[in-house]
């Protein structure tokens, strides 16, 4: 069974990982090929080369059938998204399905649409994504909806280490996302669920207790994490403990464990009573009911139902009496999940999840453990070193005490969701004195997390830009570990994570090279410039009112992976949102050594403003300000930082937002280079980037940030035309994702993220 499952894996894994789905036809032949294949395996069995055969055509068969369903897979999935890039009006009617989430000014929600036209084509029925910017209506799941909408396909930032919200959007079942123009009516119709959250969401909002316990409640009740401050995240992430208050496989196996205790109870008492009938599997049945309902309570996330799928392959064995091990019904809970969402496999969620019962799985064989606490322990080490790996590969950082640390929380989040019962029950008949005991829990639970946190950075090991085999060396250690070999082979294969302290670099730069990376932020800018020793960002992209901010999502990821542990200056070239929006945020992650802004960006802790001329030498490549002095004169967007840098090989000029009164007045350039290079002005609109002064600096090719189907139109169709004039080759961000640029001996070497890591459904 596991040479067939790791076949059948694989071939889900080689289909996520194309940049482009067989068309049908080959999907089809695909399938057949592989049903042939089955028919031959099942028919030579007679001699031992007939059954060699018969072994590899199985095996072809398992591959084949599994690369085509997952192929069939993804084209229906696509087949269900909104086809239309652009933006479209539409009219829908339908229902609010899940707890919305509610801002001071707007109000966001799942709305499954049940009928519903678009200008020129009918809209199909599916979960659609809605933002709501009216505080005029109150939104509450159940309600039923006809509404004038604006509708456009999920496109996520196509950078290292962003979310993937297409990817995300397939996976949940969503269509498209959009926004509310107009509510055309609204009904109160509210199923037992919707309303049942939505009571207990008002319930929990009523108490008289602090917020923080408040957001806690909802977000272990109702799975809703909308009210959980960014302080409380920041706790969460130091101390990698986020997956306690985010719920997931964690709590469905609590749950499981309460109810399997609950129910073993009920069925000794029965016992006890004098009960003819055995009830020999009623705690698992009790076990499966009580995690299944908890499920649909928090909203039937996907890691929910992945998790509760797993728990009911791993006790549903015992139910019916089926012999197999456990490995066998890991690998058969795996192989249920993969078909059921084959893109799941790209996904952390899945493999954190199922490695981590694979530890305690592994664990098993050695349970020789004296005490409990000695064996819950040895638990938490065996699924620490089972995810160091992954975590790494996924998050580049890894918590030391993060097993001691978990011990700790794992505990305490356990003890509220087993008191959460009856305190739900006693606040019925008016005894609140059980809710008030667990905020009070929550509350001190809160206190000892911020003090770890504080402590917490001592023994936070951050990698990035590391060789893979050293990645695959350390995986190979934590695999030994677990085996049943010898202590001093154990010893030996530990001591390998000593190199965690001195990871090997990747690719390095060396003197005079750079690389710059212009990142994909939307409609705004954040250019990342990296020599041998050096690091330069250039604007941080835009933050919202909503708490979104593209620094946090998309820059700080490319800062990590990028191997950026100090930042030794950060230019912000002027205070429009779009490109000072990170400031403050990034201010307290990295605290730049040094801080240039144009004439009215603000930021604290500013040392000077980037003055016209400065010039000074990073490891062989030259940095130079060409904005005139008068610069100063104009309004704010021809206040921006022009910043130009390079070597004798190859150079760039980034432009901010100065437009063409800033283009005719650029001091002249300090560089000389066989290529040159734009960063082209105010994203592309027609009041930059003149055909002068693409004329005078003679640049091979431009760079422009600008966001998906922007409100501006940037960049502008005259401004292609311009530089199509001029022979310049044009790179966009809303087309390629992150663009990076890399000084060769010959000039500059140009490439984006899209292009070197194309999925099929991008």
């Amino acid at each position: 069974m596991p040479v067939f499952s790791v076949i059948y894996l694989l071939a889900v894994v080689c289909v996520a990982y194309l940049s482009q789905l067989p068309d049908l036809l080959t999907s089809q032949l695909i399938l057949l090929l592989g049903l042939f294949s089955a028919l031959l395996g099942s028919l030579l069995k007679r001699t031992v080369l007939a059954k060699i055969y018969s072994a590899t055509a199985l095996q072809l068969a398992v591959f084949c059938i599994a690369f085509s369903l997952a192929a069939l897979h993804g084209r229906y999935l696509l087949a269900q998204q909104f086809a239309d890039s652009a933006a479209r009006q539409c009219t829908a009617s339908g229902v609010v399905v899940g707890l919305p989430q509610v801002g001071e000014t707007y109000s966001r929600f799942m709305f499954k649409v049940e009928r519903g036209q678009c200008s020129d084509r009918p809209l199909a029925p599916g979960k659609i994504s809605l933002s709501l910017y009216d505080a005029g209506y109150q939104i509450i799941a159940g309600d039923r909806l006809q509404v004038a909408l604006k509708l456009r396909s999920f496109r996520g930032n196509y950078s290292v280490g962003s979310f993937d919200a297409k990817l995300w959007a397939l996976n949940n079942g969503i269509h498209a996302r959009g926004y509310v123009r107009k509510i055309l009516s609204l009904e109160r119709d509210h199923s037992m669920l919707f309303g049942l959250r939505h009571k207990l969401r008002q319930w929990i909002n009523a108490q008289q207790i602090s917020v923080q316990a408040k957001a806690s409640l909802a977000a272990l009740i109702l799975g809703d994490k909308s009210a959980i401050s960014s302080e409380q995240w920041q706790h969460m992430r130091s101390t990698g403990t986020v997956h306690l208050l985010v719920v997931s496989g964690l709590h469905i196996g609590i749950m499981l464990a309460i109810g399997w205790g609950v129910f073993f109870a009920l069925r000794a008492f029965f016992l006890l009573l004098g009960c003819r009938y055995s009830l020999v599997f009623l705690p698992e049945l009790g076990a499966l009911s009580l995690s299944f309902s908890y499920m649909l309570l928090a909203g039937a996330s996907l890691s929910t139902q992945r998790a509760w799928l797993m728990a009911l392959v791993l006790l549903g064995g015992q139910w019916l009496s089926i012999r197999s091990t456990l490995w066998q019904r890991w690998w058969l809970a795996l192989l249920i999940i993969i078909s059921w969402q084959p893109l799941s496999v790209v996904q952390p969620g899945l493999w954190l999840s199922f490695i981590a019962v694979a530890s305690l799985i592994a664990l098993q064989g050695y349970r020789s453990s004296k005490t409990k606490f000695t064996l819950v322990i040895k638990s938490q080490c065996w699924v620490w070193l089972g995810l160091a790996p992954l975590l790494l590969i996924y998050f580049q950082q890894i918590s030391i005490i993060s097993p001691l640390i978990n011990l700790f929380a794992i505990s305490f989040i356990s003890m509220v969701l087993v008191l959460l019962i009856p305190a739900l029950l006693l606040t019925l008949i008016n005894l609140n004195q059980m809710l008030q005991l667990l905020a009070a829990t929550l509350d001190y639970y809160w206190r000892i997390l911020a003090a770890l946190d504080d402590y917490s950075q001592y023994f936070l090991v951050h990698i990035s830009a590391v060789a893979d085999h050293w990645l695959v060396l350390l995986a190979l250690s934590c695999l030994c570990t677990m085996l049943p070999i010898s202590r001093w082979l154990k010893c030996i294969a530990l001591s390998v994570w000593l190199l965690i302290f001195f990871p090997p670099k990747g690719d390095s730069l060396g003197q005079p090279q750079f690389k710059m990376s212009l990142i994909d932020v939307g409609q705004g800018l954040a250019v990342l410039v990296q020599t041998s020793s050096h690091n330069l960002l250039f604007d941080t992209g835009a933050a919202f009112a909503s708490g979104f901010s593209y620094y946090a999502a998309v820059v700080k990821p490319q800062l990590i992976i990028s191997g950026v542990q100090q930042l030794d200056l950060l230019v912000v070239s002027h205070a429009d949102n779009d490109h000072s929006g990170g400031v403050a945020a990034l201010q307290k992650d990295y605290s730049p050594t040094q801080i240039h802004r144009g004439m009215t960006a603000t930021a604290q802790n500013i040392n000077s403003a980037c003055r016209s001329g400065d010039r000074w030498s990073w490891d062989g490549v030259s940095f130079h300000y060409r904005q005139p002095v008068t610069a100063a004169s104009y309004k704010r967007n021809n206040q921006s930082c022009v910043l130009e840098l390079g070597n004798a090989q190859c150079q760039i000029t980034i432009m901010g937002d100065a437009e063409e009164k800033i283009e005719a007045l650029l001091l002249a350039s300090d560089i000389n280079a066989r290529q040159r290079l734009l960063v082209v002005g105010h994203h592309g609109s027609n009041t930059s980037t003149s055909s002068e002064f693409l004329r005078r600096e003679n640049f091979f090719a431009a760079l422009i940030s600008n966001g998906y189907y922007n409100r501006y139109g940037h960049p502008h169709s005259k401004v292609l035309a311009r530089l199509n004039t001029a022979a310049v080759d044009v790179y966009r961000t809303d087309l390629l994702g992150t663009i990076t640029v890399h000084s060769t001996p010959t000039g500059c070497s140009i490439s984006s993220y899209k292009q070197q890591h194309k999925r099929y459904w991008w």
